[in-house]
């Protein structure tokens, strides 16, 4: 869900609400603000945090090896 998908659902939420009834100026208000946080939360798709958590896991084990092989060499030297 991108976030004019959000910002779509919030929209059709606020007509559905009690705060339907307030005046225009108080829902642009209410709304401008919802969009502000929203921008402000930096959100991503699930695909990009899965392929993110996919490179992170891949990087963890890299490093678990590298520093097997650190510790071997270091048992070598001595």
């Amino acid at each position: 869900m991108n976030s004019d998908q959000v910002k779509e659902r919030i929209d059709k939420l606020l007509q559905q609400s009690p705060f339907a009834s307030l005046s225009a100026d108080m829902r642009l208000l209410m709304q401008s603000q919802l969009n502000a946080l929203i921008s402000k939360a930096n959100l991503v798709s699930r695909e990009e945090f899965e392929v993110q958590s996919d490179a992170l896991r891949r990087t963890q084990s890299k490093l678990v090896e590298l520093e097997e092989k650190i510790h071997l060499l270091e048992q070598k030297q001595k």
